[in-house]
């Protein structure tokens, strides 16, 4: 239902689990209520996140890329849910097979940009996964700047916590979502996913194409995006000057029928 019906604003990037951001750092970019976004991401094998996890029973071999696929709604004025999965490229041991990591982000916009203000939002993980390769506990603040007439620039920085909790020594036992919960430290693993500072910059020209970089908290990486038809979106990048990172969207808009839909449904009203 979510592909027929179509939007009519324009569409920007979004980061690695399918919020509003560069390539792995999100932003604080408030997405139109009633914004609904689908779409995937491939992970270099040298950058995962899961390397060294604390559930040792699920650990896959090492250097193996990996997926991730999401969807994003705007549920609320100010309020974005996102759910990802995140699946392992390549072989996979039987005890470590499944639909993927799966997890459940909220992002909540504290302000909303103004002309002598950036936005400002929190980004927070919920901790019922085991495995929780992209969890975010995060702050943000994101500003747009006018270069010219065609070109614009969206400036960010923020802060990843390095704690969160997980229930990783609850393995078989899935359905028990609230106990054994830890306190773990994400600069445990050689890849943490936002545990300290970053921050980016995305510049755009005519709001369809336009360059990125950021520091996702550890590495230095560029990145390129292209929106096409006003809902599709390619994009690619390099991670730490060493691997290709590349991913593709689709937004659409809950809130505007198509064309034909809503001129068949003048008629039925009169």
């Amino acid at each position: 239902m979510a592909l027929v019906i179509s939007p009519l604003v324009g569409q920007a990037q979004v980061n690695i689990s399918g919020k509003a951001g560069l390539l792995n750092i999100p932003t604080a970019r408030v997405l139109n209520d009633g914004t609904f976004y689908i779409g995937y991401h491939y992970n270099p094998s040298n950058y995962d996140p899961r390397a060294n996890d604390p559930n040792k029973s699920v650990n896959v071999a090492e250097k193996q890329s990996s997926s991730i696929y999401y969807m994003t709604l705007a549920l609320l004025p100010r309020l974005e849910i996102n759910l990802n999965i995140f699946r392992i490229n390549g072989y996979i041991p039987l005890k470590a097979r499944g639909i993927g990591d799966r997890q459940f982000d909220i992002k909540y916009a504290v302000l909303t940009e103004r002309p002598r203000r950036p936005s400002v939002a929190v980004i927070v993980s919920a901790p019922f996964g085991i495995d929780n390769s992209l969890v975010t506990y995060a702050a943000v603040a994101t500003k747009n700047i006018t270069l010219s007439e065609t070109v614009t620039t969206e400036v960010t920085v923020g802060f990843g916590s390095p704690y969160y909790f997980d229930r990783s020594d609850n393995v078989g036992n899935d359905f028990d979502i609230f106990s054994n919960y830890k306190l773990q430290n994400k600069n445990d693993r050689p890849n943490p996913y936002l545990s300290g500072p970053f921050g980016g910059a995305s510049f755009t020209y005519k709001k369809k194409a336009g360059g990125m970089i950021e520091w996702d908290s550890r590495h230095l990486n560029l990145g390129a995006y292209a929106t096409l038809f006003n809902h599709w979106t390619v994009q690619a990048g390099v991670i730490n000057f060493d691997q290709i990172t590349f991913g593709t969207s689709y937004s659409v808009s809950l809130f505007h029928l198509p064309k034909r839909l809503g001129r068949s449904a003048a008629a039925v009203k009169h």
